[in-house]
Order: structure tokens, then C-alpha cells, then sequence
């Protein structure tokens, strides 16, 4: 599939390419109906499935919506890098302040923000039913949409709307294969919609570049430009539709990801003490631990395997790795595995690989968000009290994490 040698297994030589979930498969796509096109997206103050939204936002031709919310945590730094907005407090309130315009920003609660933005997609729908047009790799943000609209029983009236989401990122990799190298929102923007200085800081930003690449795709050869203010074309509309993902396949990729955060988080005595690492070791345990997620492997599963026959009965265990880990992998693993149940042998950290000079802009986002100060404060005080983690291509693990 077109891009997905753009980012690999941590940049390590003979890694296996790393397939990105936008790329992994073609959309079902939607049944033929009315249906209207928007443009969405939101920032989150981390890249984990329990981190907070703090911006919500959505474009039409004829009219936006944009709210941000205040979150019961502080933004990561790699958050607010991004975002260009972090928590401050003045007196005893908190509050969202831009860091470039050194504003403070008006905020709602989510569930307010996510109430009024359902009342904007209902009037949007007109007669049929809403798509949600976005660009991200890795299919995080519709997951964590679900999980909110869910958290607060929205999620029954959200199916009403909206029939599904469209990846414009999907979209690109396939149709511009042949004419560029990176399918990134920023290069798009520069190679087909001319506009070389787009700022993709705001979730707003992002919505409607997401929304006008579908729209100048869908133009196939035509040498018009898009509907723009008059009304979404029947070309669009149909582009969109074929390349749609249903809302109840991303409930289930959502349930998926909960089955493997329970899996991954078996392994908590192994990895909790490796993630006070230094970064580049941090990284290499939540890809470690992430291929013995895929795998269904439990800590209970391997323990019990070592019990009976020790470094052989790991080896025997682990060896169904080498579809997705190569033996460098394996053999690292068996290494850490064994060093953590032999009371007679010291703890084994993983060794960090190198990694690629060049990598996406995607790949560089998540790198970011690896630690927050704060995120122990978002797990105690948000509403989602849970221990999930998002895993590590989603997210990297605050620091001291036990």
C-alpha cells in the first residue's frame, strides 16, 4: 500500500515497515444516501486514550464551529507544542491561554463543548446524515471522540448524526501515490491546494485543509475547482462516501484497542521500571511491549512458560513473534524476560535503536508527546479514571509510570 515505508519499526535496519492504521486497510465505505461533508478535528492534551480533548472543531464552505474545552489536566508538552495553548492559573482559576497571542481563551466543559457540537452537526445533516472528513495517520482521533461520547452517554445520539468518518490521509496516499512523497497536511497543502504558509496549529486549521483536499481530489481531472461556497458536489460527496469507514467499525477498533491496552498492561511488572528510562529506552520498552500485545501474549503466559522450562520455554512461547518482530526482537525480549524472573540475575533494560534522521511529521508529533509532568494529574482528576494506556504508536508513556 502507497506510504507505508513512511515511517518503520523505530527506524531500525531490517525492522519489518511499519503499516499505519489509516493505511492498513481500505475503508468499507457507506452505503449511497443524502449526505452532508464536514470537516472535523480536535486537539487532545496527549495522544493517550485517556487524555482530554481541548479543542473541538468543524468546517463547512457556509459556516465553522470551534470550542475549546478545559481540561481537568495540563496539556503534555508535546501537547502544547503542538497546540500553541497550555493550562495556566491565575488566583485559584484555571484557565487555557494561547502562548502566542498571550490570551486567555474561552473554554466550556466537554461535555457542554461535545453537547453544542452535536446541535451543530444535527444542522448540518439537513435531511440525511453527516461524514466527518479528517487527516491523521493513525485513526487516533475518531477513537477518541467515541470514548468521550461515551463517557458522558452521547454516543446514542452522536450514531443519529453521523453514519461515519473519512481519512483524507487514506485518500491522498492512494490518489497522489505517483506525485508526492509524503502525504503530511503541510505538503498537501502546499502541492494541491497552494498554500504554502497553512498553519495546521489549530484544530480548526486542520479541518478545513482536510476538508478542501478531499474536495480538490475528488475533481478527478476536472480543472474547475470545487463547489467552495456554493454547495459540496455530487463528486465530492461520492469520493467521500466510497472512502468512509462506519461509525460502529470504528466502535470496533475502539473495543479492540481496550482488549489490547488490557493485554499490555499484564506486563506492567516487567515494564513499569524500564519506563523511568531515559527517552530513546522509554521508547524502544512501549514497542517491546506492543509487540507482545499484538501477539496476545499475557505477563501470566510467559511467566508460567519460564516456570517449566525457563529461557526454552520462552523461546518456544515467543518464537510466534517472528511474523511481526524480527529475531534481534525476540531475542531482547527473552533477554529482559528472563532477567526479570531469575531473582539471581540483575534487570535488563532494552538497548534503544537508532533511529532515522528523516521521519514523518506524524511520527515526530508522537516523539513529543512521549512525557508530560501533568499526566498523573489528568488520570487522578479527569472523569475517565482508568489505567489504559494508548499504545505506543499512539502515545509513549509519561515519565515515572508504574
Amino acid at each position: 500500500m502507497a506510504m507505508v515505508s513512511e515511517a518503520k519499526m523505530n527506524g531500525a535496519p531490517g525492522a519489518p515497515a511499519e503499516v499505519l492504521p489509516a493505511l492498513a486497510e481500505h475503508p468499507a465505505g457507506l452505503p449511497p444516501g443524502e449526505y452532508s461533508l464536514v470537516g472535523w478535528d480536535m486537539d487532545t492534551t496527549g495522544r493517550r486514550l485517556i487524555d482530554e480533548i481541548c479543542q473541538i472543531a468543524a468546517y463547512t464552505p457556509k459556516q465553522t464551529y470551534s470550542q475549546y474545552i478545559m481540561p481537568y489536566g495540563d496539556l503534555n508538552p508535546g501537547a502544547r507544542r503542538r497546540h500553541n495553548v497550555r493550562v495556566v492559573t491565575v488566583g485559584r482559576y484555571r484557565m487555557l491561554k494561547d502562548t502566542i497571542t498571550h490570551k486567555i481563551l474561552k473554554t466550556k466543559s466537554e461535555i457542554s463543548a461535545l453537547t453544542d457540537f452535536l446541535d451543530w452537526l444535527e444542522k448540518e445533516k439537513g435531511d440525511g446524515s453527516v461524514i466527518l472528513i479528517y487527516h491523521e495517520p493513525r485513526r487516533l482521533s475518531p477513537t477518541m471522540l467515541l470514548e468521550a461520547l461515551t463517557r458522558y452517554k452521547l454516543l446514542d445520539r452522536f450514531k443519529t448524526i453521523v453514519a461515519g468518518f473519512t481519512d483524507s490521509y487514506a485518500l491522498a496516499a492512494d490518489k497522489c501515490k505517483s506525485t508526492v512523497k509524503s502525504v503530511s497536511l503541510r505538503m498537501l497543502a502546499r502541492v494541491l491546494l497552494d498554500a504554502d504558509s497553512l498553519s495546521v496549529d489549530s484544530a480548526l486549521d486542520r479541518a478545513t485543509a482536510a476538508y478542501r483536499i478531499v474536495e480538490h481530489l475528488a475533481q478527478g481531472e476536472q480543472q474547475e475547482v470545487g463547489a467552495g461556497g456554493e454547495g459540496t458536489s455530487k463528486d465530492m460527496v461520492e469520493t467521500a462516501r466510497q472512502w468512509a469507514r462506519p461509525v460502529h467499525t470504528e466502535l470496533e477498533a475502539l473495543a479492540n484497542l481496550k482488549k489490547l491496552l488490557e493485554r499490555q498492561n499484564t506486563f506492567r511488572p516487567v515494564f513499569a521500571p524500564l519506563l523511568r528510562l531515559a527517552n530513546p529506552e522509554r521508547k524502544r520498552v512501549t514497542q517491546l511491549r506492543r509487540l507482545l500485545a499484538d501477539g496476545g501474549f499475557l505477563y501470566d503466559t510467559l511467566k508460567e512458560a519460564w516456570q517449566e522450562q525457563q529461557v526454552a520455554g520462552l523461546e518456544k512461547q515467543l518464537s510466534s513473534l517472528t511474523v511481526s518482530a524480527n529475531e534481534s526482537d525476540i531475542k531482547e525480549l527473552i533477554e529482559i524476560f528472563d532477567c526479570h524472573f531469575d531473582p539471581a540475575k540483575e534487570p535488563k533494560a532494552p538497548r534503544p535503536r537508532a533511529t532515522n534522521k528523516v521521519r514523518s511529521s506524524s511520527s515526530a508529533g508522537e516523539a513529543e508527546g512521549s512525557s508530560s509532568e501533568s499526566q498523573k494529574t489528568s488520570v487522578h482528576n479527569s472523569p475517565n479514571k482508568t489505567n489504559n494506556e494508548a499504545p505506543a504508536e499512539l502515545s509513549q508513556p509519561s515519565e515515572g509510570e508504574n
